[in-house]
Formats: C-alpha cells, sequence, structure tokens
C-alpha cells in the first residue's frame, strides 16, 4: 500500500478528531461561561443537535453505499464535508456581537446543526474506506494505528494547543473566535488533503450497489451480532467518556482553580500517551487477540478514571499527570481497537451476509458515537443544573456552590469509571463465528512494528 494512503488516512483522522473534540471540549463552556446561556439551554441545543446528527449517519452510510462517481464511491464526501465543517467550526465560536436573547439561541442552534451535518458528511465516508483501501488484513491494521495517530494530533490540536492559545488570547468571548478561525482553517485544509491522498481499492463498478430497501438493510445489520457486541462496548463506554470530557474543563476551573494552560497540559499528556502506547496495544492484540485486547484497554479506563477521584484540589500535581497516562494509554487501546474491530464486522458483513454494508455500518458506528456524546452531554448538564451552576458572561470566574462542586467529581471520575467496567463485560460476548476467536497467527516479519493480526 502506498504511503500516501497512510498519510492521507491520518490527515483524515486528524480532521474529524479536531473538529468533534474542540466543539466537544469548549462549546458548552463557550455558551455558558462566555455567551452567558443557561446550562439547561445550552445543554438541551447541544443535545437536540445531537440527536438529529445521530439520526443522519445511517442515512449518510445508505446513500454512500449507493454513491457511484469517477471520483469514486466515497471520496467527493471528505472534500465537500471538510469544507462545510471548517466553515462550520468558524461560525460556532464567532457570534455576532450584536444580538442577544432569542436570536441568539437560534444562532447557537443553527450552526449546531451545520456542524453536525459536516461531521457526517465527512466522517461516515471516512470510515467506510478503511475496508476499501486494502484487503490486506496486517496491512489494515497498520492503516488503523495512523488513524490513532493522526485522531491523536487532531485531539492534541483541540484540546491542548487550542487552550493554551486561549490562555494566552485570552479565554473569552474574542479569544474562542480568533482560536476557532486557526481550526477550521485546519479542518478544511484537512479535508482538501484527504481527498486528494486516499485512492479506493476498486474501480466504481467492481462492486455492486447493496439491493433492498433502506428498512432490509436496517435488519440485515441488526443480525449481525459481531457488530451489535461492538456497538454495545462503545456505546456504554463513550457515554461515561462524554460524561468525563464535558466535565474537564469545568473540573480544572471551578474545582482545581487552575487556567486553561493546566487544561492543555493534560489533554497534552493524553495525546502523548495515546500515541506512545499504540506499540504496546498493538502487540497486546497480535499476542491476546484483539477482542481480550479491547477488553483490556476498556478495564484500565476505569482503573484511570477512578484516579481522577483521587487528586487533591489542594494540591492536584503531580497525580493529575498518572491520570492523564492511564487515560491516554486506555484511550489508545480503546480506539484503535474499535477501528480494527470495525473492518473485521464489515468484512463479516459482506462474508457472511452477502452484501457490502461499510457504509451502513460506519454510520451506525458513529451514530452510537454521537449518540452517547448527547446522552452525556444531557446528563452532565443536568447533573449541573440540579446542583445549581451560575452561568456568567466573559471569562467565566462565578463562583459555584459546593455541591456544584460535588457533582463535578461524580461526572469527571465515577460515572465513567463504572460505565468502562460495564462496557469491558459486554465485550467479553464478543465473537465473530467463523473465526477461531482466541487463536491469533504470528505477524509478517514486516509489519511486526505496527501491525496486528485479528482474533
Amino acid at each position: 500500500m502506498k504511503k500516501s494512503a497512510y498519510i492521507g488516512w491520518a490527515i483524515g483522522s486528524f480532521t474529524s478528531a479536531a473538529l468533534v473534540s474542540a466543539v466537544g471540549l469548549l462549546h458548552l463552556r463557550f455558551m455558558t461561561d462566555s455567551l452567558g446561556l443557561a446550562i439547561a439551554l445550552a445543554g438541551t441545543l447541544t443535545v437536540a443537535a445531537k440527536i438529529y446528527d445521530a439520526m443522519t449517519d445511517p442515512l449518510m452510510g445508505y446513500i454512500g453505499d449507493r454513491t457511484r462517481t469517477r471520483f469514486g464511491q466515497f471520496r467527493p464526501y471528505l472534500l465537500v464535508g471538510g469544507l462545510l465543517a471548517g466553515l462550520a467550526m468558524i461560525l460556532l465560536f464567532n457570534v455576532p456581537g450584536g444580538i442577544g436573547g432569542e436570536s441568539l439561541w437560534l444562532y447557537v442552534g443553527f450552526t449546531l446543526l451545520l456542524y453536525s451535518t459536516a461531521y457526517t458528511m465527512f466522517r461516515i465516508p471516512y470510515l467506510a474506506l478503511g475496508r476499501a483501501i486494502t484487503d490486506d488484513f496486517h496491512a489494515r491494521s497498520r492503516l488503523m494505528t495512523f488513524s490513532v495517530y493522526g485522531s491523536s494530533l487532531g485531539s492534541f490540536a483541540a484540546t491542548s494547543a487550542a487552550p493554551f492559545l486561549l490562555a494566552r488570547l485570552g479565554s473569552d468571548r474574542a479569544g474562542h473566535g480568533h482560536v476557532a478561525l486557526v481550526l477550521g482553517a485546519a479542518i478544511a485544509l484537512g479535508g482538501i488533503a484527504s481527498f486528494l491522498l486516499l485512492k479506493e481499492r476498486h474501480p466504481v463498478e467492481a462492486e455492486s450497489r447493496p439491493t433492498g430497501s433502506f428498512a432490509a438493510t436496517w435488519a440485515a445489520l441488526r443480525a449481525n451480532r459481531p457488530f451489535l457486541c461492538l456497538m454495545g462496548f462503545k456505546m456504554v463506554l463513550f457515554t461515561g467518556l462524554a460524561v468525563h470530557i464535558t466535565a474537564i474543563p469545568y473540573y480544572t476551573r471551578h474545582v482545581l482553580h487552575v487556567t486553561d494552560t493546566a487544561l492543555g497540559t493534560i489533554f497534552a499528556v493524553q495525546t502523548a500517551m495515546m500515541v506512545l502506547s499504540q506499540m504496546l496495544w498493538v502487540r497486546m492484540a497480535s499476542r491476546f487477540g484483539r477482542r481480550n485486547a479491547l477488553v483490556g484497554a476498556g478495564s484500565l479506563c476505569a482503573i484511570a478514571y477512578t484516579v481522577w477521584a483521587l487528586i487533591p484540589a489542594g494540591s492536584p500535581f503531580p497525580l493529575i499527570y498518572v491520570a492523564c497516562a492511564l487515560s491516554g494509554t486506555a484511550s489508545g487501546g480503546v480506539f484503535l481497537g474499535l477501528y480494527t474491530v470495525l473492518t473485521d464486522t464489515m468484512d463479516y458483513s459482506r462474508r457472511v451476509q452477502g452484501e457490502n454494508r461499510a457504509g451502513m455500518l460506519a454510520g451506525v458506528f458513529v451514530m452510537v458515537e454521537k449518540g452517547t456524546s448527547a446522552m452525556g452531554i444531557f446528563a452532565f448538564s443536568t447533573i449541573m443544573s440540579w446542583t445549581g451552576f451560575v452561568s456568567a458572561t466573559g471569562a467565566g470566574a462565578a463562583e459555584q456552590p459546593a455541591a456544584v462542586k460535588t457533582g463535578i467529581m461524580v461526572t469527571v471520575a465515577l460515572v465513567p469509571a463504572l460505565g468502562a467496567v460495564i462496557a469491558s463485560i459486554i465485550m467479553l460476548r464478543y465473537r465473530l463465528p467463523e473465526t477461531a476467536e482466541d487463536t491469533v497467527a504470528p505477524l509478517p516479519q514486516t509489519l511486526q512494528p505496527v501491525g496486528a493480526q485479528s482474533n
């Protein structure tokens, strides 16, 4: 496989990760602490956009499976979706100063829907391309490590570089707008680059369009038991992760009382450990099987989240670095495992069920991701509303009551830890019926550093 494919795949992962990480980490706090929206309203707008987003994912996959153009089946959506995503990022954080009241939340709602549409248009075809780039199983595993590298860099840009820049510019309305201009440009360029570098393996005519209605296709997906098990794992684990990620910027500001520089440091450490841990997780998957490695990563997530509850507010360092390192290592295993096991279930659908439904599988995969994000944000904003969170304008320095700080601690640590335990138990039931689940063949020598064999 050409090096350009690995680079293009990493850039595509960077693009989607930078988009979703920046919005997921900063936008809710931007609405409450810079725009002055009540947290219940801000949470409702975000959840409504997530629900819309999740509902359109399978539809995008269904459309992608039936698309045929001279540029390929899925590639054109990378270009259009990437450009639209860059625009959406800029509009989300550059709110005109002259609007308020009903006009303000209507603007916020519209830009959230625009962002959701753009992310769906890019992310679903990108994931579906994973099976179309190569048939070789070990090369595919290597390709997925580049996905983690790209998503790690995208997450770093959104969750570390952006907070560092906010700390220098001022974590206010104008500062968020300037940071969004930089991220928006990077996301748009990523969409262009991934379109140019990624090539689909087969000509457009090589695989016939899937047959059957949307309902029939959906029924076939429900019969794919390995995929359902993978989605159960992801649903529970990512709900807890969404609560954790949403709580962190509130945790650093209102519990630890540190600047956004510390927020950036937290995610810089996590991102570094995601990248550095890839060798470990590839070897774990090669030796023990992909399923078992993914269960191990989920279990490590539970340990990492528990450590967050033990950090003393008065002197968080250096224990906070331990929590960050564990979280990053665990996340590296989770994301690598999810991407590789997803392509396994795509192959299962084509081999056992007789049709290529990569687009629909990718659509449901991302739908679960967005649905859990909505549930996580809803849970966090509801808990904050119940405990009496005080919204503000400007840099968001409002003092919070003790109940709010307790709620933040619960959401940043205990809820996600419980979700990780339950998810790991669910993944133990994963089996590919036509493979020896617990027998793992050795890697080819040329792929030993980065490849992994399916279980």
